[in-house]
């Protein structure tokens, strides 16, 4: 009875691999007049952004680090194109570093994020609900980006330091430390990346070896081994019930802290409907509520379709409270919970959850799902509350309305969106598929 293997490490799985332009750039310049490398610069830096738009759905992996180099060398060609045409000459590679350093930058520090992102969250869930999906890879992306924003840096600082002592570029000492070094940093960081990645495999095949969520079994059919999980997060009189979770043996790293007090296991497949029904039927069973206000905030499945997590909320009236003090816990104000939010008091799930919860909640009030204001008064936003919150006419699990978080009247991409549609009158709409 051998196990199935399920975290194979392949190419599509190393994101670093997403720098092999800049690589074969940094390689190839010596040996390239400046034109050719402006153009080169610019017609593989539009190839790139097209590829890891389009290899996210090709093969399930993270496209941002290609999305980054692709967009470092478009922006960089751009830049050396314009400058030569005023006839300053200022070696290109100069500017690759700091436009990695900087896109890598806004991304990791100002959420500024390629569209794909949006569609495989909600798709794959964040980074704690990865984990407990027995999935790494966005964390381990946010991991390499940072690897690569600090390497970058560290490129542009030095060869800029040496551009202005006056060191020609195509001396012994100026490719070596313009061309080489950068082009040897890339490297080793892929090669980082990869034996990261295989000793993280190595811990994740040995937890689960021990985990009783994944037991061998008789055959290698990946059912045999679906599990789905079920979160309910339970709201009454503008507060949120919440109990201590000391953590879970069976999940690999899964923290500890305040979260909700119904999480539950099923070592079985379920469809969206079943999921709900199953939701509906622990509530039932457990707070012995007829007809419970049940409404579903996420779900997200793993690229390996065997596992699934579903986050739902349950509304309780002012009848059914008292039936709450089964379990050993404590109501908690929208108030109290940012405080333990900051200090890092709730546990990771739950509060990856609750930020998206309160960001639906918000976008929701403010904006219709056209992106459109609510109100007129430039710039306001109405303050986040859960009163009569279970009367919002909106569906939670609605991926519209992260798209419209993004995508609204007060972003400049949504004006100049509407500009372009009235030039080609065209009609809007919101894509959810884009969020």
């Amino acid at each position: 009875m051998k196990k199935k293997r399920r975290h194979k490490l392949s190419w599509t799985n190393i994101y670093s691999l997403g720098l092999l332009p800049a690589i074969i750039m940094w390689g190839l310049s010596p040996v390239l007049n400046e034109r050719t490398i402006i153009i080169v610069s610019i017609i593989i830096g539009i190839i790139w952004i097209f590829y890891s738009f389009f290899s996210t759905r090709l093969f399930r992996g993270c496209g941002t680090i290609g999305w980054i180099t692709g967009w470092a060398l478009l922006l960089s060609g751009l830049l050396c194109g314009l400058l030569l045409l005023w006839n300053v000459s200022i070696p290109m590679i100069l500017f690759e570093a700091p436009c990695i350093a900087l896109l890598a930058y806004l991304f990791r520090h100002r959420n500024i994020q390629p569209p794909f992102c949006h569609q495989c969250i909600l798709q794959r869930g964040g980074i704690r609900e990865r984990h407990i999906l027995g999935d790494f890879s966005r964390y381990e992306a946010y991991y390499t980006i940072r690897i690569i924003l600090i390497g970058a840096i560290l490129v542009a600082i030095l060869s800029w330091i040496l551009f202005f002592k006056g060191i020609d570029i195509y001396n012994r000492t100026g490719t070596y430390f313009y061309f080489y070094f950068p082009l040897g940093l890339s490297i080793a960081i892929v090669i980082f990346e990869v034996s990261r990645r295989w000793l993280i495999q190595n811990i994740i095949d040995s937890h689960e070896k021990k985990s009783k969520h994944f037991l061998n079994q008789e055959n290698d059919n990946s059912k045999n081994v679906f599990f789905s999980v079920i979160r309910i997060m339970i709201i009454a009189q503008e507060k949120i019930f919440l109990i201590e979770n000391y953590g879970d043996k069976n999940e690999l790293d899964s923290g500890t802290g305040l979260d909700v007090p119904i999480h539950r296991y099923f070592y079985q497949f379920l469809t969206r409907e079943s999921e709900f029904k199953k939701a509906l039927q622990i509530v039932q069973e457990e707070l012995q509520i007829d007809k419970p206000e049940l409404r579903c905030l996420s779900t997200a499945i793993s690229y390996e379709s065997n596992r699934r997590v579903g986050h739902y909320i349950l509304f309780l009236d002012d009848k059914n409270l008292l039936k709450i003090n089964r379990y050993p816990g404590r109501w908690y104000t929208t108030k109290e919970i940012v405080r333990l939010f900051r200090i890092g008091r709730l546990y990771p799930l739950f509060k990856e959850n609750y930020a998206r919860f309160h960001t639906i909640v918000r976008t929701a009030l403010t904006y219709y799902p056209n992106g459109r204001r609510r109100y007129s008064i430039p710039g306001y936003k109405p303050a986040f509350t859960l009163r009569h919150i279970d009367l919002m006419n909106i569906e939670f699990d609605d991926p519209i309305w992260l798209y419209v978080s993004r995508h609204n009247e007060d972003r400049l991409s949504y004006r100049i969106d509407r500009w372009l549609q009235k030039i080609f009158s065209k009609h809007h709409s919101s894509n959810c598929c884009d969020a």
